[in-house]
Order: C-alpha cells, then sequence, then structure tokens
C-alpha cells in the first residue's frame, strides 16, 4: 500500500500568502480519481479548483471559510479508507523527504519542517545556516500577524483581556463574509502592520477636467475620468518613483516599469486588473486596455496574469457620488490614488495615500498638484 500523500495550498501568484477555502467538493473520506476536483481556494486575486493528483480517499480538517498557508497541508489522500487524521500526519511527517535545495545552508530537519509548516526559501534569512529553530521562528512570526484576526473569526474565542472588549463581544455576533472579504481583511491586516500610512488631498476643479475630457473626445472620442487619469499619473509617477515601490528589508525599493491597477467591484468581487506598462501606452491605448479588461471582469474571465504585476493602483469612486474618503494601500505597493466625486462647490478631490517610509507629504502634495495640473489643462 502507498504511502498518503499531501494536497498542498498551491501558491497562484508570487504575493499571496494566504487562501480560503471557499468550498470542499468531496465530503471527508470520499472516493477521487486523478484530476478530480477536491475543493475551490480563493485569493485576492481569483477562484480557482485544486485537483487530486492519484486516486485515493480524501481527508482533511479544515472547514469552509477557513484561512490556510500557501504551501500548508490542505488535504491527504490516502488508500485506506479507515484511517485518522492523525495517522495521516504521522506518516506524512516521516516519509517527507528534503526538498532540493542547498543542503550545506538547510538541515534534513528543517527542510522536513519547511515542508510541515509551508514556509518557504523566500520567507527565511537569505544568509546563515537554517535549522529547525530558524524555520520555527519565521513560521510562529508569520503566525502572531494573523493571531487577532483568526480568533476573533472564531466563535468559540471571547477576548477577555479588556472588559470593554468583553462586554462587545457578548452583545455580538458573527458576520458572515465572502471568502474574497476574509483574505482582503487578512492581508490588509499584515499591511497595515508595517505600514506607516499617510493622506493628501488636493482640490480639482470638477469644470476643467469636463473641459479637458470633452477635448480628447472631441480628437479620439470619449475618455473615461479614470482612463485620463491613468495616463496622466503614468506619465508623472517616472519622477516620482517613490510612489511607484514599496518598503521591504529595512530599504526603500522602486519598479523598473510602471503598471496601474484600477479596482472594479461590480458584485462580483473586488479585483484590480492591471494595465501593463502604461507609461509606454498613448491614451486611446488605455482606453482599449481599461474596457477590455471591465469587459472580462464582468464575464469572469480576468486571469492571474490580469491581476498580477500591479505597481500603482488607482479607486474611482466618483461615479457613486463619494466626495472625500481614504483609499487603502495594496501589499507591495507605496501609494494609491482615489478620485472623488464633486462637491457641491464643483470642487473634486484627488486623495494619495501613501506609505511614509517612501514619501512625504510635501512630495505627495507636489505630485497632486502636477497631476491636477494635467487634468485642469
Amino acid at each position: 500500500m502507498r504511502e498518503p500523500s499531501q494536497v498542498l495550498v498551491p501558491q497562484m501568484n508570487v504575493n499571496d500568502d494566504n487562501a480560503v477555502i471557499v468550498a470542499w467538493q468531496v465530503p471527508r473520506g470520499g472516493r477521487v480519481n486523478p484530476g478530480d476536483v477536491i475543493a475551490t481556494l480563493e485569493t485576492t486575486k481569483a477562484t480557482f479548483d485544486v485537483h487530486a493528483e492519484r486516486a485515493g480517499y480524501v481527508f482533511y480538517e479544515h472547514e469552509p471559510k477557513s484561512i490556510v498557508a500557501v504551501g500548508a497541508v490542505l488535504a491527504w489522500i490516502a488508500d485506506d479508507q479507515n484511517v485518522s487524521l492523525d495517522q495521516l500526519k504521522a506518516a506524512n511527517a516521516a516519509s517527507v523527504e528534503p526538498d532540493a535545495l542547498d543542503e550545506s545552508r538547510y538541515t534534513r530537519k528543517a527542510l522536513r519542517r519547511m515542508r510541515e509548516l509551508g514556509v518557504t526559501p523566500d520567507e527565511l534569512p537569505a544568509s546563515g545556516r537554517i535549522d529547525v529553530a530558524t524555520v520555527e521562528r519565521v513560521a510562529a512570526a508569520r503566525a502572531a500577524r494573523t493571531d487577532d484576526y483568526i480568533a476573533a473569526r472564531s466563535a468559540s474565542v471571547t477576548p477577555a483581556a479588556n472588559p470593554a472588549d468583553k462586554v462587545a463581544f457578548e452583545l455580538a455576533e458573527p458576520l458572515e463574509q465572502s471568502p474574497s472579504k476574509i483574505i482582503e481583511a487578512m492581508r490588509l491586516s499584515e499591511v497595515y502592520h508595517a505600514i506607516v500610512p499617510s493622506l493628501v488631498v488636493v482640490p480639482a476643479a470638477a469644470e476643467r477636467v469636463e473641459a479637458k475630457l470633452a477635448t480628447l473626445a472631441a480628437g479620439i472620442g470619449p475618455v473615461s475620468l479614470l482612463e485620463l487619469v491613468l495616463h496622466e499619473t503614468a506619465a508623472l509617477l517616472a519622477d516620482y518613483r517613490e510612489l511607484n515601490g514599496f518598503y521591504a528589508q529595512g530599504r526603500a525599493w522602486t519598479y523598473r516599469e510602471i503598471s496601474i491597477g484600477f479596482a472594479v467591484n461590480a458584485g462580483k468581487s473586488l479585483r484590480v486588473p492591471i494595465v501593463r506598462n502604461t507609461g509606454q501606452l498613448s491614451q486611446l491605448d488605455i482606453c482599449r486596455a481599461v474596457r477590455d479588461l471591465t469587459l472580462r471582469y464582468f464575464r469572469e474571465e480576468l486571469s492571474m496574469q490580469d491581476v498580477s504585476g500591479g505597481t500603482f493602483t488607482v479607486t474611482d469612486l466618483s461615479g457613486v457620488g463619494v466626495t472625500s474618503f481614504t483609499p487603502v494601500l495594496n501589499e507591495r505597493q507605496s501609494a494609491i490614488l482615489g478620485l472623488c466625486a464633486p462637491d457641491a462647490g464643483g470642487q473634486q478631490n484627488l486623495v494619495l495615500a501613501f506609505d511614509h517610509r517612501m514619501s512625504d507629504g510635501m512630495r505627495a502634495a507636489t505630485f497632486l498638484g502636477e497631476l491636477r495640473e494635467r487634468l485642469e489643462t
């Protein structure tokens, strides 16, 4: 009889550390054949199915809406239907072979522990000997970033450290959220655990912006505010490289290319399609790209490539009458631009949220001032 096989949570995108189980497609102990769908998972980028690589009986411990780490064990496939989870875990732990990594840096026990905990080489120190203790410290630190969130989602946990919190939890009940919202909350908790958020707002004259759009329409056809802003923002980011980057490993990084994403949320989960190499595209090319990506969003045809690799984001709430809001930074980005609707005085706010470790208020204000001039002229 073959040893039980692990089914790992796949990494669909390099920035994904976790996924949410949307649904199990087979019952515990259910029979599967190679290629059968075992479970459906979701990240902030996409929803995808996990398939069986061999025939057997599927066993798992997580319930739907659970958060699972990329690289961790999602399920086991065994030849025997009458086994327990403890037996499967023990059998796999004893049979795991070291991965094809440089064994001069990794002890065999460390490699085995990496498999068990879903720790990837990218999470570990770039130099020095990697032993079991190092792997477990990294795994513990990752878990600590999300402990509060997971605890709050657990119906069996009532925070008691603060009496006011205890009363609040006793008066409340869990609110059901979509898998995409659960994983978004997880990611944002991790992002805002590290960054130093700042906000700058500059008003633009709505009448002048509309005149600019009308001029463009007379020349190349209708252009939306979002499409215009993407074009003008891309032109500016070449001179504001700190806003087209991120902060990590104790230093600032800037992307070599400018690829701007735009937030879309019209009842099919929040997605951020990316207009690739935005700085090299004409206004007409950007319009075509935005419309093509938006159409594919509504058709649920966006691929992982369409929503990965953004270096800056624009979120447009001008179409729903919002005159002021605070955009939320995305992972591995240092800034996000929010577009607002005109207020009663005819002013249209441009809102820039940014990581203060990368830039400062004066630079951000100067960036918005130049963007306003481009939109009004």
